[in-house]
Formats: C-alpha cells, structure tokens, sequence
C-alpha cells in the first residue's frame, strides 16, 4: 500500500522483481539473436528485431497468464502476482516495437500513408470467399496491441481509483480478447510463411498450458463456492469448524453463496467480506500482519473489529459479518453489517502462536520467507530455462534466408546510359573502376521506382550516386541522391539485348527491390503488403521461379508499346505468366501477354 500516487514504489522487491523481468526478457532476445546470427547469416537486423521482440512479448505473455492460475492453485506463486503489472507494461513495450518496426518496414516509405497500408494492403482477402488461409493476419494484431496499450496506461492505482474496481477489473480481463487475437495474429502471420511443426506444436502447447491452469483453477474455485452449508443457528449460517482454523492465518468460508474471510487473533474469532477493495482480491486467503487482515495480492489492510483500512487509507474499508460459536462451529450472519460497524468478535479458545505469518509474503514486507524465496527463484530459473530452449528451437528451426545484399549506407557513384523502357534500367560501371559496364535495375529511395529527378533522360549517359542491391546474377541500383544526379555529355554506348521467343512460367510475383536483397526474406506471405506498396510505387516486378533448388527472377514488363497491367492484390502469390523473353544485356525480361492467378 501507498500513501500517495508515484511512478513507482522502488523497494528491494520491486528491483528484484524488475530484474527477473529483465533476465528473462534478455534470456529471449539475446539468443535468440546469437542462434540466428549463427546459424541464418542472412537474416537482417530488422528482421531479428522484429521477430526478437514479437517472440519475447508472447513469451512475457503467457508467463502473465499463467502467474494468475497458479496463484489460486498454490499460495507460493502469489508473490508472483505482486508486481505482474510490471511483465504487463514491458510486454506492452516489446509488441509496439515489434508493431513499429514491422509498420516501417512493410508499409512505410511508399506512396500510401502506413497505418492505411495496414489495413488496405490486401483488401480483397477480407472475404470469405478467398479462404482463411489467405485471410489478413494485421488487424488480429492491431486489436490486441489496442488492449494491450489500454491496459499498460492505465496500469497505474491512479486508474484503478479513478475507474473503479469493478469497470478497470473488467476492462484488464481484455487480456484475453488480446490473447486469442494474438494466437490468430501469430498462426496467420508466422505459421503461413514457416513450414517447420515446430511453430505450430509450439503454439498449441502454449494455448494449452494457459487453458489448463485457468480451467483447472476454475475448477476449484467453483468446488469452493459449492462448500456452501444449510445448517442454522438463530437466522446465522454455518460457516467452518473452528478446528478449521489457524492463529493469525485467514480462512474462506462461503455463506448463502458469499464468500467470507474468517480469522481467529488473541482468542477473539471475526468475519470480514472476503472481496478486497482494491481488485477483489482474497481477503480470507491472506494472513495478520502488524494486527491488519492482509490481501495476499497486493497487501491492502483492514481491521478485524470494523473492516478499516489504517491510516492514511483509513477511507477504505470491507463490510464486517457478526458471527456466533455454538459447540465448536463458528456460524456466520450472511447479511454484512453497515459500513463501519464495530464487530468486537467472540472469545475462543484456541491454541496458537499469535505471531505466526504461515509462510506469507507480500511485496512491501522486508524479508521473503526462506522456503518461499527459495520456491520463487526455483520457478524464476525454470522459466528462463525453458524460455532459453524455446527461443534457441525456434530460432533454428526458421527457414534459410535469402543471400542478396543490401550495401545500406555505402553510396558508390555510376556513370553509364539510362534506359526507361522496358523497365528502368542503367548500363555502365561504377565510376573510376575498371569492371566492365553492366546491367542493373533501377529504383528510387523507399518503396518507390524510377525516381523524378532521373524521369525523361533516356539513352542519356549520366553519372549518379546510389547503393547496390544483389541477389545471384540480378543487380539494381537504388538512387538516392538527387544532388549527384548529372549528364555527362558523353556519347552512350547501347546495350545490348536479344531477340524475344515464347515463354510461360509458373511463380511468385515479387517486387524486384525487396526480393534481390532489401529484405531477407523478400517472398511469402508476411511480405505481401510490402511488395504492393513497391509495385504501386513503380517498383519493377518479377516473377519468382524455384525449380530443383535453382532461383530464376524474370523481371515482368508490358508487350510492345502498352504498359504492364497488373492486380496487385497477386502480389506474393502464385500466378502464371505467358508472353515473350528476352535478354536486356544480363536483365531476364519477359513482356506479358497473360498475368492471371495460378491453379491452386
């Protein structure tokens, strides 16, 4: 409890706490990183952070999920739940760097605002009729960031106080709604681009740990509930034995279907409402500490005699039972008594330590007891462990990544002849080296093709700077620097180009930037959307042909003087392609006479 509203309460626990946080979020990300690295050299540094953050969030998730069952099976977990809002916020952290990153890298810098892209991407596959398996996986996932947002700022008691109990209670259960959006985020995102059972058994296990616990949890506060007796006594109900109960130690008790705490100290017996003010906690499942009934969740206190919270929270309080001992058997008034009302509760005789604290713990208290710290760093070192061998299975069991390269930050300078047609196109050598003159696409900053500030040279020799993009054979040249665009004066030499014959192939259609090397891997489901915005940018597209492990990329332009004409909604997907090609010096082209969707 605290006496005022802060940021954050620091005391040994809480840094305790934050720093398993901490581990086991480093236990994630870190090797997760290292085994990729190691293991899948092409992997980006985007790209690992985007999947180091989503695979640490979900992770951070189900331990969140899992922290409240456990707690209702077993007392030693409750410290636990504490501080849990803590593993809430960083969570919420992970999944929006997660969500920026992966916003930015397949939405951004295009001719579309992003967080319309989003949802505008593929627009068509919102219907049924496409089939589930292409259904869009985003807004599953912008929905639980939503949740997750909302809990996360109003994690604060601030909120609790403001809100309610019962209304900020109710809206943090959100979590769930969060939790199954983002189990079909996941299976749509993830599961639909890697191939490995690895994910999926992964995944299932997941849900089903979390279900268990909660069903099983359910299960015995639902047998506690049936508890309820019928016996009498003068309009009280019975409520326990008092054999049942301990000095110093709560007991829940259910009376006409309400649960009531029930506590015993210095001989005197009394009953308070089991629901703690401030989330509803447990009262009856707590202990005496420094004379106070004491919530196991996070601590809040109330007297025994009247339900009052000390001072300075003395505004709060639980509504008091008067209660009876007839032969033994404590007997319980199920209607509360008026706020406030002093119980001076019934002497009894019953041997115990007044001073006992029954191995209870809450965060404020300075010391842990010892069998219960030793249970708490038990499952702090289970949980990393397993954490450490999930993150090191998945990261080696993602697919390999592609092996083009993308010389980001380094700008070389080009000197050769533009060509706008069939695609964008320059011919020429870096400038000042003595490599023959060859062929590379051409691309401008971003998501985006054939740049204004170079529009309306062709066959011109110019001289620019730009950054390589290669995959195998196939090169392009992003230009992105308007300032060191030029004409030389010079006269271009042609490039060469061979006769057309007829062709048709079977593949993915791709954008031409992403696929030689911006992203790795540049195909696939999780890159539709990306490779829209770069073919409605102007990016050339290509058609993506695996045979017998070998990769071809055909780059797709119109036939004869008519622009290419495309549904970009096939983007990342299989279609046929007919038409003719031909060799634009080492530039595979084929000019489209038929684009259409191949048979599934």
């Amino acid at each position: 409890m605290g006496a005022s509203y802060h940021s954050v309460h620091w005391n040994r626990q809480k840094r305790l706490y934050d720093f398993a946080i901490g581990f086991i979020v480093l236990a994630s990300f870190a090797p997760f990183a290292v085994v990729s690295l190691a293991l899948k050299p092409g992997i980006t540094a985007e790209t690992l952070i985007i999947r180091g953050t989503a695979l640490t969030a979900i992770i951070l998730l189900h331990v969140i999920l899992c922290i409240g069952p456990l707690a209702r099976l077993n007392k030693r977990f409750l410290p636990l739940l504490y501080n849990r809002r803590h593993f809430g916020v960083v969570m919420f952290v992970l999944a929006a760097v997660h969500a920026i990153f992966a916003i930015f890298q397949f939405h951004a810098l295009g001719n579309l605002n992003p967080l319309l892209s989003v949802f505008t991407s593929y627009h068509r596959e919102y219907g049924i009729a496409e089939g589930i398996e292409h259904f869009p996986f985003e807004p599953f996932g912008f929905v639980a960031l939503t949740i997750l947002f909302l809990m996360a700022a109003t994690s604060h008691d601030f909120w609790l106080r403001n809100l309610g109990a019962s209304f900020w209670k109710t809206m943090h259960c959100g979590v769930y709604v969060a939790y199954g959006s983002l189990i079909v985020h996941v299976a749509y995102g993830v599961l639909q681009s890697e191939p490995s059972l690895f994910y999926p058994v992964l995944l299932g296990l997941g849900f089903l740990v979390v279900a268990s616990l909660h069903l099983i949890a359910a299960r015995k506060e639902f047998r506690t509930d049936r508890r309820s007796e019928s016996i009498r006594e003068g309009g009280f109900v019975k409520a326990c034995a008092l054999q049942e109960l301990e000095e110093s130690k709560g007991h829940v008790a259910v009376v006409e279907g309400k649960r009531v705490a029930v506590y015993v100290q210095d001989g005197r017996v009394y009953a308070l409402s089991n629901v703690c003010r401030h989330q509803g906690g447990p009262v009856g499942e707590g202990c005496i500490v420094d004379g106070f009934a004491t919530c196991p969740w996070h601590g809040w206190q109330y007297r025994l005699d009247n339900g009052q919270s000390p001072p300075p929270f003395d505004t709060e309080f639980v509504p008091t039972h008067n209660i009876r001992v007839v032969d033994g058997v404590i007997y319980v008034d199920p209607n509360p008594n008026a706020p406030l009302t002093v119980c001076e509760g019934v002497a009894v005789d019953l041997k115990g330590d007044a001073s006992a604290v029954h191995e209870f713990f809450v965060g404020y208290l300075p010391k842990m007891p010892a069998s219960l710290a030793r249970h708490t760093r038990t499952v702090a070192m289970s949980t990393t462990a397993a954490v450490l061998i999930t993150v090191g299975g998945i990261a080696a069991t993602q697919q390999p990544f592609d092996e083009g390269s993308f010389e980001f930050g380094v700008a070389r300078t080009f000197e050769g002849v533009i060509s706008e047609s069939p695609v964008p196109s320059f011919f020429g050598a870096e400038a000042g080296s003595d490599e023959e003159a060859h062929h590379y696409l051409l691309s401008a900053f971003g998501k985006m093709g054939l740049p204004d500030f170079a529009t309306g040279n062709d066959g011109e020799n110019v001289r620019f700077n730009g950054t390589l993009i290669t995959r195998h054979d196939l090169t392009m040249i992003e230009m992105n620097d308007s300032g060191s665009f030029e004409r030389t004066g010079q006269t271009p030499e042609a490039p060469s180009h061979s006769e057309g014959f007829e062709i048709r192939v079977v593949g993915e259609l791709v954008d031409t930037k992403c696929f030689l090397g911006v992203m790795r891997p540049a195909h696939g489901k999780v890159h539709r959307a990306c490779a829209i915005r770069c073919l409605e940018g102007g990016i050339p597209p290509g058609i993506w042909v695996s045979e017998n492990g070998v990769d071809t990329v055909y780059v797709l332009a119109g036939f004869g003087d008519h622009p290419l004409d495309i549904d970009l909604q096939l983007a990342g997907r299989k279609v046929e392609v007919v038409g003719e090609s031909e060799l634009h010096g080492t530039i595979p082209i084929i000019r489209v006479t038929s684009l259409q969707p191949a048979p599934e």
